[in-house]
């Protein structure tokens, strides 16, 4: 008898202990968070990105992160895709110059105003906040870094062709010294610019001769047909002038940088125009030194440099898990041991103790701070959103292509360009 209630009593101990085991799995699988990451950047940034990852998950057993990266040119496409399915990721990277387009588009993430309790934004520069990352109060994300837009060049290159780096080149310095190359090596351009930097010379031509962007808040452009013949006449003169290479040479690399570029690595193209966040890789690519100065200026007192954030997290609002999601951006910008591990792959830190402990650390590389320093002391006005909207990006890009092609004169390009925006800016008041 004994026997039999031992046996039973031990039956009826491994049953519960089996329910409990049981419940805790259950429990364990309900608790379990995942998060999607989405980017874009250099191998650098990404490998920085997976460490930061994996940390927090070993920290945070019950949170799976899930990343995605690619190439910035088909970013913003891929996220509005996700954003009208609602299959966004939980942490989404956020380009400055899309704040406008979000914004309009009924908001779609939460605003960071509204959740400084669980994001600890005490360490960022308010201003650069509100001017930069926002749109009225409404704060898409939580700036990365810091980001300001210079020149890159190839010492040896500017050695061979007795060229003297200057902080205050006008546009007829460049053509000048990208004529001195010419006349001694005609397969050798000084210069070559991104799609995006490409759009830039109309937008700074024009920001340098009215101090003011070129789309005003209302929809209105503030420039003259005549002013966009001179844009689209600067885009000619440069590859007439041989400073830049024929479009047929460059276009096919115009999406990526100069770590990609054979021309520029072989020595052939040896200046170009970028953001100081994207420094850091071009500078480990290139087989020769490599060193920094300021875009060119116009020949009055307004500057067009752009300062502007770096990439920003934000946090959709059709999200399952908002409060888990500002937790890890909340440590990926502020926790000691994360900043350690990211240092400058997003430009340099918008958190004022991210860049005071990543400086101490060593981890700025001095070309990024010089050409931050001299963007921040010549930085022009914040841009706004309807001079950065993509539709009017396009159309400057499509009229520049169109020109440095041979297919429109740059009168031709002018006209049509001043045309086409205001038919664009009418749609969009609507």
């Amino acid at each position: 008898m004994k026997r039999k209630l031992a046996v039973a009593a031990i039956l009826m101990l491994f049953c519960i202990a089996f329910v409990f085991a049981s419940g805790a799995k259950d429990s364990s699988s309900e608790d379990q968070v995942v998060l999607r990451f989405s980017w874009w950047g250099s191998e650098d940034r990404h490998m920085a990105t997976i460490e930061a990852i994996e940390r927090y998950m070993e920290l945070n057993p019950n949170v799976l992160i899930e990343y995605e990266y690619m190439g910035f040119d088909s970013y913003y496409q891929k996220l509005l895709t996700q954003l009208a399915g609602g299959t966004q990721p939980e942490v989404c990277s956020i380009d400055y110059k899309w704040i406008g387009d979000l914004a309009a588009q009924d908001q779609p993430f939460v605003n960071i105003n509204d959740i400084r309790d669980q994001i600890d934004l005490s360490n960022f520069d308010e201003n650069f906040l509100s001017q930069f990352c926002s749109v009225g109060d409404y704060l898409i994300g939580v700036p990365c870094g810091i980001n300001g837009r210079g020149a890159l060049y190839n010492v040896d290159f500017f050695n061979q062709y007795g060229l003297e780096p200057s902080d205050d080149w006008t546009w007829e310095d460049l053509i000048e010294n990208g004529k001195k190359v010419q006349a001694q090596n005609p397969d050798a351009h000084l210069l070559f610019l991104t799609n995006d930097v490409l759009m830039y010379v109309t937008r700074d031509i024009i920001k340098m001769k009215y101090g003011e962007n070129m789309i005003t808040d209302d929809f209105q452009l503030i420039c003259t047909p005549e002013d966009l013949v001179e844009c689209m006449r600067m885009v000619k003169d440069l590859i007439d002038s041989g400073t830049m290479p024929p479009f047929e040479e460059s276009v096919p690399y115009e999406t990526v940088f100069a770590d990609q570029i054979p021309a520029w690595l072989e020595g052939r193209w040896g200046m170009t125009v970028l953001s100081a966040s994207n420094l850091p890789s071009i500078i480990a690519a290139s087989p020769f030194e490599v060193g920094t100065m300021a875009w060119v200026s116009g020949n009055g007192e307004y500057s067009a440099t752009t300062i502007a954030p770096t990439m920003m997290l934000g946090i959709p609002k059709d999200n399952d898990y908002p409060e888990e999601t500002a937790a890890f951006i909340n440590w990926f910008m502020n926790d000691p041991e994360a900043i350690s591990i990211t240092g400058d792959s997003r430009g340099i830190p918008a958190n004022a103790k991210a860049r005071e402990q990543i400086t101490e650390e060593g981890k700025i590389a001095p070309q990024v701070s010089a050409m931050l320093d001299e963007a921040l002391m010549k930085g022009g006005t914040p841009e706004n959103g309807n001079t950065l909207n993509a539709e009017i990006g396009a159309i400057i890009s499509d009229y520049s292509h169109r020109v440095g092609y041979g297919v429109l004169t740059p009168e031709e390009a002018g006209y049509q360009l001043y045309d086409d925006l205001n038919h664009i800016l009418e749609q969009q008041k609507k």
